[in-house]
């Protein structure tokens, strides 16, 4: 990976979406970093979920998430476009971790569904049999960014072997104020079912900083 595709000077301000989540359960991911300060991170959060899980940390795992976050990195940021990444502990060294990224979006459409690339969640991909996909939505209201949540699951494969398993939240926020989407997806179906109940957990969670409700 080149250096100007990965690395970077700006390591970021004030965050645009705060979270008070459960530091035992969830760190948080900067999007612009720097060689010196990835490797340093890298290692020591290696060696802290190794100790939690009680594995070996192999030169190959290190290879593994290596290359999982330098990827993760570049396509959060520069792809996506999000504004923060967040990382789920608990899931086994051995696994694809989990990490979820959060949006602003702005839309004053009256109807959440009425957002642009909210329907995007909920509606078949166009390149997969309908059949072969899953998806299932409900109303996910939170504390800090309002009654009018949704949040929608999705599964669909990926190829012939590997079955993906997306989660995403959507806010509808106040006028003025941007809406919030949470996005995470693994290739292990079984990761994401036992991890619903703390994703919920986590996405109530967040906020925009300086606001109140």
């Amino acid at each position: 990976m080149s250096e100007g595709t990965l690395w970077s000077t700006d390591l970021g301000g004030p965050l645009h979406i705060d979270t008070d989540a459960n530091p035992d359960l969830w760190g948080y991911r900067h999007l612009q970093v720097d060689k010196k300060i990835f490797k340093e991170w890298l290692d020591l959060h290696l060696t802290g979920l190794a100790t939690i899980h009680g594995i070996e940390l192999t030169r190959k795992l290190r290879r593994f998430h290596k290359s999982f976050y330098e990827e993760m990195i570049v396509t959060l940021r520069d792809k996506f476009q999000a504004d923060e990444a967040f990382i789920y502990y608990p899931v086994p060294l051995t696994y694809m971790p989990l990490v979820v990224h959060a949006t602003r979006i702005h839309c004053e459409a009256h109807d959440v569904s009425s957002c642009e690339g909210v329907t995007a969640a909920t509606v078949p991909h166009p390149e997969i049999p309908e059949e072969q996909q899953r998806t299932g939505s409900v109303p996910f209201a939170s504390a800090h960014l309002g009654e009018y949540g949704l949040r929608v699951t999705r599964s669909y494969p990926a190829d012939s072997t590997t079955m993906m398993t997306s989660v995403t939240y959507h806010w509808h926020t106040a006028p003025g104020l941007p809406d919030v989407l949470l996005r995470g997806h693994h290739d292990d179906p079984e990761v994401v079912a036992a991890a619903m109940e703390p994703l919920d957990d986590f996405a109530r969670t967040l906020r925009l900083p300086g606001t109140t409700h």
